[in-house]
């Protein structure tokens, strides 16, 4: 079966990351140790693919800085395509402050710099870039008329649509929801656009119809280390979590890029999420983002040892 094109519409940041050994209480000041990844969650999750052995597109906006320079040289050495990234005379980069414990927990403020300024009119003129039968995956970084009008082109392009509402912001149309084939947000992702606390999986299929209520065909709730529920009105299942000892941010970009990259495979959906799972479990266990994401063949080892303990 041949690969369908994969295309990403999202944020990229230059991420300032300090690993420390506990998050900091509010007045608190601690010792840690700071690294610069590439970062954004658009780009985290296209590199996340392109590592699967796809070779996905990215749409981002970055400045002419010397951080835009630094985040194009990571995408193009990661294998993604990079035609439709743009450069923005006279803006600076996206950047984030990131703060690690040991724990995994995490702290996290953006500057979305050029990431900001994106308007429908440049979603509108990357449109050729949204090749035949695409799968298009979106997040919520960028600005909402930006999204309202990529959506809107679903019908046009004939793309299927993911889109991983994350950072959560409320705003979007009813119409550009009935647009989207995959809603993938987390826990706490799915409480802020539902009200529903996923205490149970009674709960996660209450909020599941609830997101299926906003228009999505199918809600795909990640739930740490419980797995992932997948409801589409029909069919209901709960993928386990593999469990690891996570030392890094980036899980929710790895499990959006694995399972994008599997359906462009024509992986079936119960084993596109599994995938993505193991995507995830893998990238959790590394420091960074985009340096963190397994390849392909570490993916394929990582499913047939469980496999083979499964049985």
């Amino acid at each position: 079966m041949s690969t369908r094109p994969l295309i990403f519409f999202g944020t990229t940041n230059l991420d300032f990351c300090f690993n420390v050994e506990r998050l900091p209480t509010p007045g608190e000041s601690l010792i840690g140790s700071l690294v610069r990844n590439a970062g954004g969650k658009g780009a985290n999750q296209a590199v996340a693919a392109a590592k699967l052995g796809l070779k996905p597109r990215l749409f981002t906006r970055l400045g002419d800085d010397e951080a835009g320079v630094e985040l194009l040289r990571s995408l193009v050495n990661a294998g993604v395509d990079t035609q439709a990234v743009q450069t923005a005379s006279g803006e600076v980069s996206g950047s984030a402050l990131v703060m690690v414990g040991d724990d995994g927990g995490n702290m996290i403020v953006i500057d979305p710099g050029a990431n900001a300024n994106l308007t429908p009119d440049m979603i509108e003129g990357a449109a050729h870039y949204i090749q035949n039968d695409a799968i298009v995956v979106a997040e919520m970084g960028l600005p909402t008329a930006a999204l309202e009008r990529l959506f809107a082109m679903k019908e046009e392009r004939g793309f299927t649509l993911i889109f991983n509402p994350a950072p959560v912001r409320h705003g979007l149309t009813q119409d550009a929801w009935s647009k989207v084939d995959f809603v993938t947000p987390n826990e706490s992702e799915a409480y802020e656009l539902t009200g529903i606390e996923i205490v149970s999986m009674e709960a996660a299929a209450e909020a599941a119809n609830a997101l299926l209520a906003l228009g999505p065909k199918a809600a795909l709730i990640t739930l740490g280390e419980r797995g992932a529920y997948f409801s589409d009105g029909n069919q209901t299942f709960l993928v386990p979590a593999f469990p690891v000892v996570v030392v890094t941010t980036a899980a929710g970009d790895a499990f959006n890029g694995g399972f994008a990259a599997a359906l462009a495979s024509g992986t079936p959906i119960r084993d596109a999420v599994r995938q993505a799972m193991a995507v995830a479990a893998l990238c959790v266990t590394r420091r960074g983002a985009q340096q963190a994401m397994p390849s392909v063949a570490e993916v394929d080892e990582f499913l047939n040892h469980k496999t083979l303990m499964e049985i």
